[in-house]
């Protein structure tokens, strides 16, 4: 066959978005141009080269649930072949799509396209220096990523010219030492390269470092050599470098002139990255900066950072990368930083549905003044936050009820519960109640212990079914929910039991594809089981008791300020999803859906202890859980315990 770019004036590129949900259909449909990358997103790791492959592209695009394949053209421009000796920074620049090529031939490639390497290693680099780091063929490497633009027959013509490089000049044992060595070695390796890469090329002027190999380390060596530093290399059973910035020091540098040098933290595929930007911005000293590599312009996360003393400017690289340089402004410091007249604070959430009210809180004006946010960190493995909250590592905690009563003879207080009737079951099938699902396999969270599973089979057998007839199925070792929901709009799970927000994520995702989904609401149920209950209560407020007692009125402005979050969350849905789209990864109409299914209220003291105490009682008589509801268990939910108050 004909290749398209010789039958057309204009060749149709495909492309891959971040929508991608890891469905894999498009690889079922045109492997030969689609595969899944480490990420499990899927790529073009080929552009079709006839009108078959070209088909198949097409169908691929039409059959992807959330139109994340795309299509545009673009003129036929004569592509000439990469070559051994090309560069590979400007050759990944030139073609983007070659990155996920690239590490599908090696995974050592993904190394080499973080940003610490990519800006460094990669600019004074070719392809013959990928060969040697990644252990793979230079001729294997330059047939693949050239077949892939469809020049594969001019790299064929150019043979054995293809894979010569020009010799450079030769400069393996650099210069005497003429500096002041420090006392510091670094270890390099395979598995310390971007570290101590990235370190390298943020040497301040007139600083040393040395470096220790056992290998011959050229590609640092051609770093060294791009950035223009003197080095000394001594060669006995291993490699010594010696490495010196000559770069004179020079008093009041503009910040924009020295940017490039600032630390990057890229956050494109951090789960977490509010938590890791939050961390960041704290650490870092008066008329310094950071570098935030992200997809798109993080609008709400900048304004954060700025409100904490930095100013920024923002370049956009690619379509898809935005580079933010943050500079922490000298005469801010104190406002904004200073530990001595703010308490320093440990936030942390188990959930994700708790960001829209933890964004609102952060913004309120009262807190930025009284606290100094350290650490936030919003966990995906939803057990793991248990630790920081009985080590002491967390001051205050966004937890589910139940998990955080386990924990009473910690100390712990949960003076407040906003988050009620979290949990729904989700169902491709047209259902009504449990008897329509018994016999199918139903996608659980966690394990079949934990309180999701506990409280269905409650619900089961409390609406006269026998619970030991369903099919409960538990992910290896815990279901993830972010994990049950792509399996449910994938349509690899008919049945899945959810909570928000990914409940909301997969009822938006099936109603745009007009696909039918279910859902049994579990406050229904439960109120079908125990007329009149009303809502129950879901997650809530855990505050080390410590902390609680020590800065007894900061507790109180927080869970003023908390209140009146969420009140403001509940009369401003859109632009409280507007405001929590970047953090929670979604689209603002999903956030929107989730904003108007979730139920946020906040309630404390005595009405929350009366709610406590109802709930357990139904719990322990069915053998959900088994907690003495006691004047101690009960004292949790208070913030001053009677007896203190007696002494007084």
């Amino acid at each position: 066959m004909f290749r398209i770019r010789l039958i057309l004036n204009k060749m149709n590129i495909y492309k891959v978005s971040d929508e991608c949900i890891s469905c894999r259909a498009c690889v079922e449909v045109a492997e030969d141009n689609f595969a899944m990358n480490d990420n499990d997103i899927a790529f073009l790791k080929k552009q079709p080269i006839n009108i078959t492959e070209k088909q198949l592209c097409d169908e691929a695009m039409n059959i992807c649930p959330v139109d994340a394949i795309s299509v545009y053209e673009e003129e036929n421009i004569s592509i000439e072949p990469i070559l051994a000796s090309s560069n590979i920074k400007v050759t990944l620049d030139k073609f983007p799509e070659l990155k996920d090529i690239l590490v599908n031939l090696s995974p050592k490639f993904k190394k080499m396209q973080n940003p610490a390497l990519y800006n460094t290693l990669a600019r004074f680099a070719n392809f013959k220096d990928a060969a040697r780091v990644t252990n793979l063929s230079v001729c294997e490497i330059l047939h693949v990523i050239n077949k892939h633009l469809g020049v594969e027959d001019k790299l064929i013509e150019n043979m054995p010219e293809c894979i010569k490089v020009r010799e450079e000049v030769n400069v393996i044992d650099g210069i005497d030492i003429y500096w002041e060595e420090h006392s510091g070695i670094y270890i390099y390796n395979n598995n310390t390269m971007d570290e101590l890469v990235q370190k390298v090329s943020s040497l301040a002027p007139q600083q040393n470092m040395i470096i220790i190999s056992t290998e011959n380390p050229i590609e640092l060596i051609k770093v060294l050599v791009g950035l223009k530093y003197d080095f000394n290399i001594e060669k006995t059973r291993e490699f010594r470098v010696s490495i010196f910035n000559p770069q004179k020091i020079e008093k009041n540098i503009s910040w924009l002139d020295r940017k490039d040098k600032f630390e990057i933290v890229d956050a494109r595929n951090v789960s977490d990255p509010f938590g890791v930007i939050i961390k960041k911005s704290s650490s870092i000293n008066d008329d310094d900066g950071f570098i935030l590599i992200q997809k798109f312009e993080p609008l709400p996360i900048i304004n954060m950072v700025t409100e904490m003393g930095f100013e920024h400017i923002t370049e956009q690289k690619q379509q898809d990368e935005y580079w933010i340089y943050f500079h922490k402004k000298a005469n801010n410091i104190e406002q904004y930083n200073n530990s001595s007249k703010k308490i320093d604070v440990v936030i942390q959430s188990a959930t994700p549905v708790a960001y829209p009210v933890i964004m609102q809180l952060l913004k309120s004006e009262k807190i930025k003044n009284i606290f100094n946010i350290k650490t936030l960190k919003v966990w995906e493995e939803t057990e793991k936050h248990l630790a920081w909250i009985t080590n002491g590592k967390a001051d205050i905690s966004f937890s589910a009820l139940i998990t955080s009563a386990k924990l009473r003879n910690s100390d712990i207080k949960i003076p407040a519960l906003f988050v009620w009737d979290n949990f729904v079951l989700l169902s491709r099938k047209k259902i009504n109640n449990f008897e329509d699902i018994k016999g199918e396999e139903i996608y659980t969270p966690l394990f079949e212990e934990a309180p999701p599973a506990k409280i269905t089979k409650y619900l089961i057998d409390a609406s006269g079914l026998n619970s030991k007839d369903f099919k409960f199925k538990y992910g290896k070792p815990f279901g993830r929910p972010e994990e049950i929901y792509k399996d449910f709009v994938t349509g690899k799970a008919d049945t899945v039991i959810l909570r928000e927000p990914e409940a909301s994520y997969a009822i938006k995702i099936m109603n745009d594809r007009n696909e039918n989904v279910s859902v049994l609401s579990f406050n229904k149920i439960w109120n079908d089981v125990n007329p009149g209950f009303g809502s129950f209560p879901n997650a809530g407020l855990v505050m080390k008791g410590e902390f609680a007692r020590k800065y007894s009125e900061e507790t109180n402005v927080f869970l003023e300020e908390l209140k009146n979050s969420i009140k403001w969350v509940n009369d401003n849905k859109l632009e409280s999803a507007k405001l929590s789209s970047e953090v929670m990864n979604q689209p603002v109409d999903r956030i929107e859906l989730f904003m108007n299914r979730v139920n946020f209220e906040y309630v404390d003291n005595n009405k929350l202890i009366e709610k406590v105490k109802q709930y357990f009682e139904v719990l322990n008589n069915n053998n959900v859980v088994d907690t003495i509801v006691d004047d101690d268990f009960l004292d949790i939910f208070k913030l001053n315990h009677s007896k203190e108050l007696t002494e007084i």
